[in-house]
């Protein structure tokens, strides 16, 4: 769903790119309600961000990507300390 006049883009779109410093495939989607983006994996969960600055649709993108790659990353910094953890044990 669409809505020009509040820029409020509620259907979820899909995004997948591989993540150099992960090296690893992330997939996921978002949605954008015209103040925040709101990102979801099933892998690695969910989080949301301002929009601030973006505008248009490749912007928009751009910073799910971004906020994706950072959920990824977290989830496999909690990964790596849960594991050694687990050694030191």
């Amino acid at each position: 769903m669409l809505v020009v006049r509040n820029f409020a883009h509620l259907s979820p779109d899909q995004v997948s790119f591989y993540d150099e410093t992960l090296k690893k495939q992330i997939e996921g989607s978002y949605r954008d309600d015209g103040k925040k983006i709101h990102v979801c994996s099933q892998v690695y969960g969910a989080r949301s961000a301002p929009r601030g600055g973006c505008f248009n649709h490749f912007e928009v993108a751009s910073l799910a990507q971004k906020v994706l790659s950072e959920l990824a990353r977290d989830a496999e910094k909690g990964t790596a300390k849960s594991q050694s953890y687990k050694k030191a044990a």
